[in-house]
């Protein structure tokens, strides 16, 4: 037998016997000449690691492992008698043929086996490494390569297996035990474990874990798969912040999570830098929380006293940054940009970022009770918001739900503008904020809200109020306003109304009289008396003090007053004192007050026409217009005569007949038939009076108008007299 013919023979030998398990006889055949002059150690453990099969027991074949290794065989020359070993298919095959089978049975998926000659420990290392990855690949079967790992070997597997062993398979074992669905779900190759990045690791352990199982988890799950990665990682690499960023991620939407967790686990045990950087990722998971109750808001109370406590725990003391927080935050263009962890300066494991944490819960916490505000947002507010931004915050959380907040008794809105002043010169969330920016959006909303007492107690009576009473009045003006739109009924003792009324008396006329003052109060009176007529500017809807404000045209009202209030014109001085109050109220030129009186005494002898009471359209156009014709402007002194003129020619529909008929002539007068004529005649000669007086100042062209009226007037009274 040749040489090239001997060599396959061996390792064929050898392949049969490794996957037969036939140990005993491969260490034989190991030792012999015959394998030494055939291939190399190596070229051993790949065969081993190829043949030899997966569910054998590797008690079997690790001490053979170790023996290559290490060169620990007995030189024998027996290793032609191992050949009849073979069978004989294969032991008789030509030489060219079993040395074309050696080369596609190694060449055909063979591992790659490192091999150290000076280092047995760390040959036998990159073997098993081999072998679990194999397994691994083929079965997925973790059982397999457990007992690869745990095999009872006179010699221990070396430390980098034992450590791999407890910080990935022992931790992937449990993984599967505890979320047994998980591992039909199996997403990484064992290798992977050691190769990946850790993040995506831990992120795939605790993908199921939730707050009742995640202090289970930490301690036999991520633990030792951290201390693993540890002892192969470079040293300035931090295993740890692959799991406290997915805290920080994951509490973002499961804040539980790292409740429980921090309850119980003070942190990776014996490292310092862990543990200030476990201390940032809670501080950051509070800061991620997007809840706004006040169980979350304890809760994080809870945290930050646990963040200073681990602190202690730690042998490195952090100390502040010679920059304040406000300072690092400022280079910050963009607000979400200042909450990636870990490179925040808000989540620096420092005493000042703790209680800075602590102020801003305290905040937050203060301001959901009235408008939920996660911390988050408080903490953008104080350092990113402009100074309109927080006043607007601040009103919103003022003002809030209005239909609620209008309940709210003193003693809550007292607590709010403290806190609000917390938030201003405490926890500096409203620090761009003056005291007097503060006391205007309190004031604007106790007026809205009609909390007049309130107003008083704080703006109004103490000596030296926050306000100036200049700015006090604006927002009364404003509320009276806001008052008088919304009220249903233009009556100032009910509702609405008289909460603008309320207003408005806060400070006029006892403190302040200014002209927008007076004007509002004259507009309050003038809406007040129109409550006592009947009155509907809109078809089918009641007046309401909007309607009176938008109408804008006073005399118009009145005009619709008068034709709606049957006896409203005996009122002529009530009409003409609404009429003055809304043209001043409703802020009307000052032109509009000349006339008013003459334009409401003539609607006023109008209506007394349309009722059939002419004595009292007689009185008002004798004593309201003629008295007063001399301080009429052109325009009215055109409209003076028409009035004079209607009520002149007014013929009554009561009125009793005048002609002198046969029946009249010769009808028994009666005492009262003699004093209706009387009457009838005096009333004629009033009409004539009247219609004297519009002769005296119409224009040229209706004079015989009236001339011919007046004359028919006076026919009757003289035919009558003369009989």
């Amino acid at each position: 037998m040749d040489q090239d013919e001997s060599r396959a023979k061996t390792v064929l030998l050898a392949v049969y016997l490794a996957s037969a398990t036939k140990t005993d006889e491969l260490r034989q055949l190991f030792g012999s000449s015959d394998w030494t002059g055939a291939a190399t150690r190596q070229f051993a453990l790949k065969i081993l690691l190829k043949f030899v099969p997966e569910t054998a027991d590797p008690n079997s074949y690790l001490s053979l492992v170790s023996d290559i290794a290490y060169l620990r065989f007995e030189r024998t020359d027996d290793g032609k008698e191992l050949l009849s070993l073979l069978p004989d298919a294969i032991r008789l095959l030509a030489p060219d043929i079993a040395a074309k089978v050696v080369e596609n049975l190694l060449s055909n998926g063979t591992a790659a086996v490192d091999f150290y000659e000076d280092d047995p420990q760390l040959t036998i290392t990159a073997w098993v490494f081999a072998r679990i990855y194999s397994i691994d690949a083929s079965f997925s079967m973790l059982d397999l390569i457990s007992a690869v790992v745990s095999a009872d070997v006179a010699e221990p597997l070396p430390e980098a297996v034992l450590q791999w062993r407890d910080g990935v398979l022992r931790p992937l074992q449990l993984f599967y035990v505890y979320y047994p669905s998980a591992a039909d779900r199996r997403r990484y190759h064992l290798q992977e474990y050691t190769t990946a990045d850790p993040k995506l690791i831990v992120e795939s352990l605790l993908q199921p874990t939730t707050a009742k199982t995640i202090n289970r988890d930490v301690a036999t799950i991520i633990t030792p798969y951290m201390k693993y990665i540890a002892t192969v990682s470079p040293n300035e690499i931090k295993p740890w912040n692959s799991f406290f960023e997915w805290l920080v991620i994951t509490t973002a939407t499961q804040f539980p999570i790292i409740i429980e967790l921090v309850k119980h686990w003070n942190g990776p045990e014996g490292d310092s830098n862990a543990l200030i950087d476990y201390v940032s990722a809670i501080i950051a998971s509070c800061y991620q929380c997007s809840e706004a109750t006040s169980q979350y808001f304890e809760a994080m109370h809870v945290l930050q006293k646990r963040g200073s406590y681990v602190v202690n725990l730690a042998d490195i003391i952090p100390v502040d940054d010679s920059e304040s927080i406000e300072d690092q935050l400022a280079s910050y263009t963009d607000s979400d940009s200042a909450f990636k962890f870990p490179h925040s300066p808000l989540y620096q494991a420092t005493p000042s970022s703790l209680n800075l944490l602590d102020q801003l819960i305290i905040s937050a916490a203060m301001i959901s009770v009235y408008v939920p505000t996660s911390l988050q947002s408080i903490t953008k507010l104080r350092f990113f918001g402009t100074q309109q931004t927080q006043l607007q915050f601040l009103v919103n959380v003022v003002r809030g739900n209005g239909r609620e907040y209008a309940y709210r008794d003193d003693s809550n809105w007292r607590t709010l503008r403290s806190g609000a002043r917390y938030l201003k010169n405490k926890s500096y969330v409203l620090a761009k904020l003056s005291d007097a920016d503060i006391d205007n959006a309190f004031l604007s909303a106790l007026l809205d809200f009609g909390r007049i007492g309130l107003v008083r107690e704080i703006y109004i009576d103490p000596l030296q109020p926050p306000l100036e009473l200049e700015d006090v009045e604006k927002h009364v003006l404003k509320a009276f306003r806001e008052h008088y739109d919304g009220a249903s009924n233009c009556n100032a003792t009910r509702g609405s109304l008289k909460t603008a009324t309320q207003v408005l008396h806060l400070i006029y006329p006892s403190m302040l009289k200014t002209e927008k003052l007076e004007q509002a109060d004259v507009l309050l009176k003038a809406t007040h008396e129109l409550s006592k007529y009947s009155l509907v500017l809109v078809q089918g809807v009641p007046l309401s003090p909007l309607q009176v404000r938008i109408n804008n045209d006073p005399e118009q009202i009145i005009s619709q007053l008068l034709q709606s209030n049957e006896k409203a014109y005996l009122q002529v001085d009530e009409m003409i004192s609404i009429t003055t109050n809304l043209i001043i109220g409703l802020e009307k030129s000052p032109g509009a007050l000349h006339g008013v009186e003459f334009r409401v005494v003539r609607m006023c002898v109008y209506a007394a026409l349309a009722a059939d009471d002419f004595s009292t359209a007689y009185e008002y156009c004798i004593t309201r217009l003629w008295s007063h014709a001399d301080e009429i402007n052109t325009h009215d002194q055109d409209l003076l005569w028409q009035v004079f003129f209607a009520a002149g020619r007014y013929v009554s529909p009561n009125a009793i007949s005048l002609s002198p008929s046969p029946g009249f002539r010769s009808a028994t007068r009666s005492p009262m038939m003699m004093l209706q004529l009387n009457n009838r005649i005096k009333c004629l000669q009033l009409q004539m009076e009247l219609l004297s007086r519009a002769l005296d100042i119409c224009p040229e062209r209706h004079m015989f108008e009236i001339l011919n009226i007046w004359q028919g007037f006076e026919l009757q009274v003289a035919q009558y007299s003369a009989k």
